[in-house]
């Protein structure tokens, strides 16, 4: 049988006000971004014990890696070990009492045909509830599935091709023809062999009678104007956050332009996975904390969302944030693969 190291036989031991105590420092820190001492955890708090009994719980926590003392006779800092635990007291904690009302439900007033639309006021409400920095993944146009495809003649040289998908995103082309040709009746067997099929199936040679068609070149003009994988929005409030430097950011920006990088931030067994200073894994981006997770059409994910703030943050609202706007981009999404 595996024996414990002594700092995990001590761990073990952490009792119920000890773990009010820290969970107090970094609350205070957070809130106040100031070293937190043992008068202080007393005044905030209702631990009924004497200064020198936090000062003795402190020196505990401090030996376990939660907190550390900047410099002599200063308070404590939570590390990254202790905003892990007030992270993981605060989704236990949130269990138990009544969801945040946000008062954001304003997707429902989104048109479904917009889906761009929807994006973006998600990451804006996002950006603006944490004052953190959103990065939200656009559905990848080769799974959509085509609803519908239109011909329609304007004029005797040009007629308008355009294309349906599941999530409304269209295509609208001019094209010159020199043929007066039955429309309509193209139309009608293009609806018959694309209704249903993805782009990707389209693209990749699944309905072979479009090999090398003009209407296949038009298809593949739906994904060859190149639109950013991610839109970001609340870079502002990067700016503003007093703990983080211009080089702090820049390596940020630096980072966020790996889509490797971001994919590996998503953890699929879980909801929403957070990740603390070090645990990013990123030595530059040790300052910052993100949250991560995707969001759904049906039971299939399509796309991902990722908030970037500082590692002093408001863990608890941010998760809420977080999930309240996970959900809802699932539902819209969802509902409207199903119009």
């Amino acid at each position: 049988m595996r024996r414990l190291s002594n700092k995990s036989k001590f761990q073990k031991r952490l009792n119920d006000r000890q773990r009010k105590v820290l969970y107090c420092i970094v609350k205070e820190y957070i809130e106040n971004r100031k070293p937190v001492s043992s008068q202080r955890v007393l005044e905030v708090s209702n631990i009924n014990f004497s200064s020198a009994t936090i000062r003795n719980d402190m020196k505990k926590l401090e030996y376990l890696g939660y907190i550390y003392q900047p410099h002599t006779s200063a308070g404590r800092v939570p590390t990254d070990k202790g905003l892990r635990f007030y992270y993981e007291e605060m989704v236990k904690l949130s269990k138990e009492t009544e969801e945040l009302n946000l008062e954001v439900d304003t997707f429902k007033s989104i048109p479904l045909a917009d889906p761009e639309k929807v994006l973006l006021l998600a990451g804006s409400l996002l950006a603006r509830l944490s004052e953190g920095y959103a990065l939200i993944e656009r559905p990848n146009p080769r799974d959509l599935k085509i609803l519908r495809v239109m011909l329609i003649p304007v004029s005797e040289d040009y007629l308008i091709f355009s294309m349906l998908t599941e999530l409304g995103i269209s295509k609208i082309t001019p094209i010159r023809t020199h043929e007066n040709l039955n429309w309509e009746g193209i139309e009608k067997q293009l609806n018959f062999l694309l209704k249903g099929k993805t782009i990707g199936d389209v693209l990749t040679g699944k309905v072979e009678i479009l090999r090398g068609s003009g209407i296949l070149k038009l298809i593949e003009s739906v994904i060859s104007e190149k639109l950013e994988r991610y839109m970001d929005v609340g870079f502002e409030n990067l700016l503003k956050d007093e703990a983080l430097s211009l080089e702090d950011i820049k390596h940020l920006l630096e980072e966020t332009k790996d889509y490797q990088f971001l994919e590996s931030l998503v953890k699929n067994d879980e909801d929403v996975t957070v990740k603390i200073g070090k645990e990013i894994g990123k030595k530059k981006l040790e300052k910052f904390a993100v949250f991560s997770g995707r969001y759904y059409k049906g039971p299939s994910p399509i796309g991902s969302v990722h908030l970037f703030t500082s590692k002093v943050t408001r863990y608890d609202r941010n998760h809420k944030i977080f999930s309240y706007v996970l959900n809802r981009l699932s539902e819209y999404f969802t509902s409207a693969a199903r119009r």
